[in-house]
Parts: C-alpha cells; structure tokens; sequence
C-alpha cells in the first residue's frame, strides 16, 4: 500500500499563481445565493504590485455570475484573498439532481493573465439536527455503505475508471444515498463520481484505532488540513 499509486504531473507556472481556493456557499436573507472563496496565492518570489481576480461561475446552462476583484500583493510568501459575490440564478445540488457548477478564477496583471485556477462544487444546505439529517431544507433518512479503495492483487493502485465504477455500483445497483470512506484520503475520481451522481460522503479521518496525545493529535489535524485542502 506504500509509494505513489495514483497520477502524477508537473506543473509549470509563472512566478505568481493561485495554488488553491476554497469554497463556501451562503445563502443571504431573500434566498439568493452567494459564493464566498478564499483565493489562497503562492508568491514565492516576493512579487508586489496591483494584480485582479477575475471569477466566472458556469453551469450546465451557461454562466451565471461575473465577478472581478482587485488585489495587491504585498511580498510575502503566501497570500489568502477572501471574495464574497452573488451566485446569480443557480439550481441546488440534491440527491436526485446533482447540480454542479465550476469556478475559474484568473489572476490578471498589468501585462494579461497570469494564471487560471479551477474548482467544481454544488450550493446546498446541509445539517445535523436532534431529530435528524437534512438536505435543503428536507429531512433524509441516511442509508449507506462503507468502501475501501482497496481491490484484490494490486491495493490502491487502480485507475479512475474503477474509482468511478466503485460510486456508481453504490448508487445505482445498492440504491445508497451516502457513502462513508476510510481511513485514508479517497481517489479524487470516486469523490467526483460521488457529486455527479447525487451521493453523499463521509469522508473519515486518515487512522484508526487509536487516540494519543501531544504529537499524535497534532499530526491527527495536519492530515486531515491536508486531505481537505489536496
């Protein structure tokens, strides 16, 4: 189970980039819909200077929001921009419509764009309360599986292909609505397939079967930073 058993590539970017964005959906007072993304940019070589960040949120009909913000980067080595926009006329991710939606955000200079970052995500309102689970709004009775990445003779090294195969067998052939993963991050493959298809994931955190102190703890949190944010 050890070494590298998933794609590997190089990456060639200018001297500033987006290296990764998280993303927030909000939901404001007359129900329109907004995105909220922290932009979180390297800039190892202490660039400064007045830069822009352009987002275009898309869906399967066509884009429905434009937003730019302007920056100033000040130097240092990693800067974080939080940006807050209204989504426009978008349609809720459910288990039975599984909407999705992608974001590119540009990072423009004075000479053009420097750099384009991606991300594809849902708007949804999820949450645990003392009589239940619900999904916008709508009480769910959760039915799920576990699932292990793991297939007999070759561990975890198996392609997207399988990856997705595994999600689809989940939702269409067990009739499951989540799916809890352990104990280690998924295949970016299954968790795609997952938001395609209307499944919800547990996503459990890298270990198992043990609870120390001190330095377990602390590497206990960078893993699951790590897993979130990869």
């Amino acid at each position: 189970y050890g070494g590298i058993y998933r794609e590997v590539w190089l990456e060639y970017t200018h001297s500033v980039f987006v290296r990764n964005m998280q993303l927030k959906t909000l939901q404001a007072e007359n129900d329109t819909r907004r995105v909220n993304a922290d932009v979180y940019i390297d800039n190892a070589q202490g660039v400064k200077g007045d830069f822009m960040l352009r987002f275009e949120l898309a869906g399967r009909d066509g884009v429905t929001a434009v937003h730019e913000q302007p920056v100033r980067l000040s130097g240092v080595a990693e800067e974080k921009f939080t940006v807050l926009f209204d989504a426009g006329d978008v349609a809720l991710w459910s288990l039975n419509q599984p909407n999705l939606y992608t974001l590119a955000v540009k990072l423009v200079g004075g000479d053009g764009p420097v750099d384009e970052y991606t991300a594809r995500f849902g708007f949804r309102n999820a949450r645990f309360t003392p009589d239940g689970f619900y999904l916008n709004g709508e009480r769910i009775k959760l039915c799920g599986l576990n699932r292990h990445q793991s297939y007999p003779y070759v561990g975890y090294a198996m392609p997207g292909s399988a990856q997705r195969r595994d999600a689809e067998i989940l939702k269409r052939e067990l009739g499951v609505n989540l799916v809890r993963t352990s104990h280690y991050p998924q295949s970016k493959h299954f968790l795609d397939r997952c938001d395609e298809l209307g499944l919800l994931v547990f996503e459990e955190i890298p270990g198992w079967q043990h609870i120390g102190e001190g330095d377990w703890k602390q590497n206990a949190v960078r893993s699951v930073e790590e897993m979130v944010a990869a």
